[in-house]
């Protein structure tokens, strides 16, 4: 291309730059970014104008997608800055503004995908771009806003102390008439706000009051409908809903409805979802205030519109769910169905598989209790298969998530073979944990596009979507899977058939109930692991039967198990269990009256049925899956470390783990593999995992119920954690006996989502899971773990056994039989 040709499409490019960025209309923006791309490719980076053309294509890119919310212009302006701060020199103007823009692109992207490796690296960028201009007062700017970003996330208080001293001086250094004073003032008085509900003194509303100050010098000097001006309106309006909530003057809440309807009037897509909930918020809040029914009304249609705007899906699953949860708590359940199926079906785009495991449980926990929510208006309604599939859908994510990665692909791959391939190679990636977060975004992306082709297949329009309640039923083909589902508006058990589903309700259960009783037994299982507190046995007990007496009874006598059956002990009826919320760290199981002086003979669980458990029907229709027999394959792999691992300096010896170790070899019939102290390293198990089908660790567990995803069963060498499980998948497994402490024991925050070992091992391949829902005691593992290794084909039945036995012997001691539990087929 001769250098006539290279000039006339920089001229072109320019002067569509200009009116681009002076209009922002997106039309001007598409063809600003279809004239660029063209001048980028007749101009190579060396040119005169090749850095320009970069830097005004990503600018282009970045303000294109705060109109359209198109992400993957976004992601192209990132590759393109990313590439120039790659190549440019240190101290270069031009690379500069390359981290600058840089800066601002990763910024979007994390208010977007919620990456947090995004606004560190917008942070370093902004940082780096200050060492050679540290009085800059645009960076210092830019600075203060990325700082106060990583207080949201960290909730630190230095970080927001730095993020207002950063806010400080942007102001001090920003000359009066700056075109990008405005934002310093916005910027500061935005974390100013911060620091006032960090401190959540009604009395002292001095943060609040320079707030809503700084706010309002910000937007004098600008054009009302102007970008700018549309996002500090945004929060001026957050302002004077915190001033009402503070003083009560119903002149500060229609302030700050009157600014989010002049808001929500200019289409900004990346935002409009967060402009619509907060107007939303506000007319909920005067509805409560006033009675206002047409507020309320107006509220649920704006957070309505809301949840189907483009932009962030936390947002858009906030506004759904605050539909819901409004319409739920005004008596009206069956309006809220439809809004709660809406949230749940941005669960995935909230918790997107490109986020680390960490970032995708943190947001998961806003979602806390939707599920079981969104079941109880479904049941109110009168629909309770759809009560079933929302349930579904709204808890378990993760392992849902990593279930689609284990998905049978025999259909795909007989019609399409190689785009089978394509996505089994997508699923290994994803199951494999990623530091590097482009890459783990890149595998996401590819796996979105994929699926969505996919389903332009024949036959496939439904293929990974969710699961309609006809295939969830078939988690039921070997007896009912009884879902206790407890809410805060009412609780049911859904027992769920082959041929549909039986609701029960249970009028005497309550969430408040359940959560004071979840945390008086955790509490009481620890005294006695420590020491024979005879308080902490009576607490377990008196929950045992309170359990019987709300929930338990009421099931099986519904079922018809209303007395023990004659023995032998193979006539007992089997059934399933699947809890919701806190329900989740007690043992049902064990539910009823087992003291002899009580004189109520049978009126327990134990008596009645053989139990089990689940986390959800999709991971028991996938332990129902047809065994391969694959031969060779009938080993047991046996761990055991019975010395105190010197990295977990909290534990002591397990001197009855070696014993252990000898009975179960000793007893197993087939050929075995035995592992023991410094032969049972995390590599070597691994290893052995994978050639063996049955597998019995008798060890420590680590468990932190306010970080679940590091459980861990503490090997010789080191733990192997719960996110090393999961890239595991072991198609030919059957049987997992975990002989340690809580290992079906989830975290506080997410008990919907049972982040387990119990559940990981289960999820992974193992069709049967012999597990612990508190710690176990040393005299009594051995006797459960010998009846399972004696028929490992039917374990529950082994466990069920067992814990009966100990019960009688041990009636006394309910850490000696309480917390075994069977989880699968």
């Amino acid at each position: 291309m001769t250098g006539h040709d290279q000039a006339r499409w920089i001229g072109r490019a320019e002067q569509a730059y200009e009116e681009a960025l002076s209009s922002g209309d997106p039309r001007d923006l598409t063809h600003a970014l279809s004239v660029l791309r063209q001048a980028l490719a007749a101009t190579p980076l060396e040119h005169p104008d090749g850095v320009w053309c970069r830097l005004s294509l990503a600018t282009v890119e970045t303000y294109l997608f705060k109109t359209t919310a198109d992400l993957a212009v976004l992601n192209d302006a990132i590759v393109r800055l990313d590439e120039l701060t790659r190549v440019l020199p240190r101290g270069d103007v031009d690379r500069r503004a390359a981290l600058v823009n840089l800066a601002s692109a990763l910024a979007d992207r994390y208010g977007f995908r919620t990456e947090p490796a995004d606004l560190l690296r917008a942070v370093d960028a902004i940082k780096e771009a200050l060492v050679t201009r540290p009085h800059d007062a645009l960076l210092l700017t830019n600075l203060c806003i990325l700082l106060h970003d990583h207080y949201r996330r960290t909730s630190d208080p230095a970080d927001l102390d730095e993020a207002i001293d950063t806010g400080e001086r942007a102001v001090d250094f920003a000359p009066p008439g700056a075109g990008y004073r405005h934002a310093a003032l916005g910027n500061l008085g935005t974390a100013r706000l911060s620091r006032y509900r960090l401190r959540a003194d009604a009395d002292d509303i001095e943060d609040l009051e320079a707030a809503i100050a700084l706010l309002r010098q910000a937007l004098e000097p600008l054009p009302p409908d102007t970008l700018d001006h549309v996002v500090l309106l945004a929060k001026l309006a957050e302002a004077w809903r915190d001033r009402f909530t503070a003083r009560g003057d119903p002149a500060d809440l229609d302030r700050a409805i009157h600014s989010y309807r002049l808001v929500t009037r200019r289409q900004l897509a990346h935002r409009s979802a967060d402009a619509l909930t907060g107007l939303g918020n506000c007319l909920g809040i005067r509805a409560r205030t006033t009675g206002s029914a047409q507020d309320l009304d107006e509220a649920i249609a704006t957070w309505r519109t809301a949840a189907a705007a483009p932009g962030q899906a936390r947002m858009r699953f906030i506004a759904a769910a605050l539909a819901a949860t409004n319409l739920s708590e005004h008596g009206r359940s069956a309006e809220a169905v439809e809004d709660y199926a809406t949230a749940v079906g941005l669960l995935p785009l909230l918790a997107w598989r490109g986020l680390d495991r960490p970032t995708r449980e943190d947001l998961l926990a806003q979602s806390a209790g939707l599920g079981p929510e969104a079941a109880a208006a479904a049941i109110a309604a009168g629909e309770p298969e759809r009560a079933v599939e929302l349930l579904e859908q709204g808890r378990s994510v993760l392992w849902g998530q990593l279930l689609d990665t284990r998905t049978d692909l025999t259909a795909l791959r007989d019609a399409h073979p190689d785009t089978a391939a394509r996505l089994g190679l997508l699923a290994a990636r994803l199951d494999t944990p990623s530091d590097d977060p482009d890459d783990r975004r890149r595998v996401a992306d590819a796996w979105d596009v994929l699926l969505d082709h996919i389903r332009t297949l024949d036959g496939f329009g439904l293929f990974l979507l969710p699961t309609p309640f006809g295939q969830l039923s078939l988690a039921a083909a070997r007896g009912p899977v009884v879902i206790v589902n407890v809410s805060r508006f009412r609780c049911d058990a859904l027992v769920v058939g082959v041929d549909g589903v039986r609701v029960i309700p249970l009028p005497a259960l309550t969430s408040e109930d359940v959560t004071r009783r979840a945390s008086q037994c955790l509490a009481a299982a620890e005294r006695l692991t420590r020491e024979g507190h005879r308080a902490a046995r009576q607490t377990i007990f008196a929950c045992l039967e309170w359990l019987w007496d709300v929930c338990a009874s009421e099931v099986l006598d519904a079922l018809g198990h209303t007395s023990a059956p004659p023995l032998p002990e193979g006539g007992r009826p089997r059934i399933w269990w699947s809890a919701t919320g806190m329900l989740t760290y007690l043992p049902l199981h064990a539910a009823g009256y087992h003291d002899p002086d009580d004189e109520r003979p049978g009126d327990t669980v134990l008596d009645r049925v053989v139990s089990s458990y689940t986390p959800n029907l999709r991971a028991l229709a996938h332990a129902l899956r047809p065994d391969p027999a694959t031969p060779g394959t009938e080993g047991l792999l046996v761990t055991a470390v019975p010395t105190a691992p010197p990295y977990a300096p909290a534990t002591g010896p397990l001197p009855t783990a070696a014993a252990e170790a000898d009975l179960i070899e000793a007893h197993f019939t087939g050929p075995c593999t035995t592992l023991i102290g410094a032969e049972a390293t995390r590599s070597s198990v691994v290893r052995a995992m994978l050639t063996h089908p049955y597998v019995h660790f008798a060890c420590h567990g680590g468990q932190d119920l306010s970080d679940p995803s590091g459980n861990a069963l503490y090997l010789y060498d080191g733990p192997l954690r719960l996110t090393d499980l999961i890239t595991l998948d072991l198609e030919t497994a059957r049987l997992a006996v975990l002989s340690a402490c809580e290992t079906a024991l989830g975290g506080y925050v997410l008990p919907d989502e049972a982040v387990h070992l119990g559940a990981a091992f289960h999820v992974i391949g193992y069709r049967q899971v012999v597990a612990t829902l508190w710690s176990v005691n040393d005299r009594t593992a051995p006797a459960v773990a010998l009846a399972v290794c004696e028929n490992p084909r039917n374990a529950a039945e082994a466990v069920h056994r067992t814990t009966r036995h100990l019960r009688d012997q041990h009636l006394d001691d309910p850490m000696a039989w309480v917390p075994f539990l069977h989880i699968g087929a």
